[in-house]
């Protein structure tokens, strides 16, 4: 067994056909071609001396080999690419920039906070904000392009083992209308008024299947007309012009309902809270930059939620 000639591209392409049951198949999904899909299998297998699949017209069937190399090889894949992330990282910064993602909502409540704090003590780091989704984040920041992601992941978001996340405080959804919305008149507002109007739910959202569970349960049909977006000022403009009812993260529109331009409905069995969370690459050497602000954000957050002192100490 020669395990030096055990490279990672072969390795990817082993887990690419034992996932898809195919030499064809895993040529397709790898975009490499089928004979070198063999090739590289064929290789693997004589570098370690053993027989990974049984080939046949039903397609590639897996050895015992191949079920014991598997999560070895997975585990190895997964180091792998943490390392080049981190090389890309290190690469591509210097302890003058900070790369930051966050999720809308913590983009507009936590982190403004976090990074006004931050500036006072060292206002000459360049720092860069990206805010969306926790799963192209995650990504981003698996990939070495971002120091940190702060996140409220919703429910079915699957956690990379390669990240570590430190929790922050818990987040609520709310029902959010316009400030001149007609079920904001009623003295009682039910969940099947809900179905005289239009929502707005993000595209790439568990709440919708929340929505339909809520009038589900009570025996009602969905809201019938269902505006599906991710922009959250598209929501903010229509809330305000039109009778539409949102269910997004409560600090989205927080500044827009102290105003009086949006308002809260009752949550009415719609509203849920989910654990917002500070996301590293796991076993990173953070630098000192990254490092401060990862503390701040946590004592703010303690604050936020109630509680008191530094997560750890400030660097520099």
């Amino acid at each position: 067994m020669d395990i030096t000639r055990v490279d990672p591209a072969k390795l990817r392409h082993f887990l690419a056909v034992l996932s898809s049951g195919s030499f064809a198949l895993a040529a397709q999904r790898t975009g490499v071609s089928q004979p070198a899909i063999s090739k590289s299998i064929r290789s693997l297998e004589e570098a370690i001396d053993v027989a990974l699949f049984d080939r046949g017209r039903a397609g590639a069937r897996p050895t015992e080999y191949a079920d014991m190399l598997a999560p070895h090889a997975r585990a190895i894949i997964a180091e792998y690419d943490l390392a080049q992330a981190e090389f890309h990282a290190l690469r591509n910064a210097t302890d003058q920039d900070l790369a930051i993602g966050a999720s809308i909502s913590l983009a507009q409540s936590l982190l403004p906070k976090a990074i006004a704090r931050f500036r006072l003590r060292w206002p000459d780091i360049a720092m860069s904000v990206e805010v969306g989704l926790s799963t192209p984040l995650y990504e981003r920041l698996l990939a070495g392009d971002l120091d940190l992601v702060l996140s409220a992941p919703e429910d079915g978001v699957v956690i990379d083992p390669r990240l570590s996340r430190s929790f922050l405080l818990e987040e609520r959804d709310a029902l959010v209308v316009g400030a001149n919305h007609p079920l904001l008149a009623k003295d009682r507002v039910e969940v099947r008024d809900l179905l005289d109007f239009p929502w707005i739910v993000p595209r790439r959202s568990a709440r919708l299947e929340r929505i339909y569970g809520v009038f589900s349960a009570l025996g009602l049909p969905p809201p019938p007309s269902v505006l599906r977006c991710e922009a959250s000022e598209l929501a903010r403009g229509l809330l305000a012009e039109a009778p539409f009812i949102c269910l997004i993260g409560e600090e989205i529109f927080k500044g827009d309902i102290q105003t009086g331009r949006l308002a809260m409905l009752p949550d009415l069995g719609f509203a849920n809270t989910r654990p917002a969370f500070l996301s590293i690459r796991r076993g990173t050497r953070q630098r000192s930059a990254a490092q401060n602000l990862a503390t701040i954000v946590a004592d703010i957050a303690r604050d936020m939620r109630g509680g008191e002192g530094l997560a750890g100490a400030v660097v520099g």
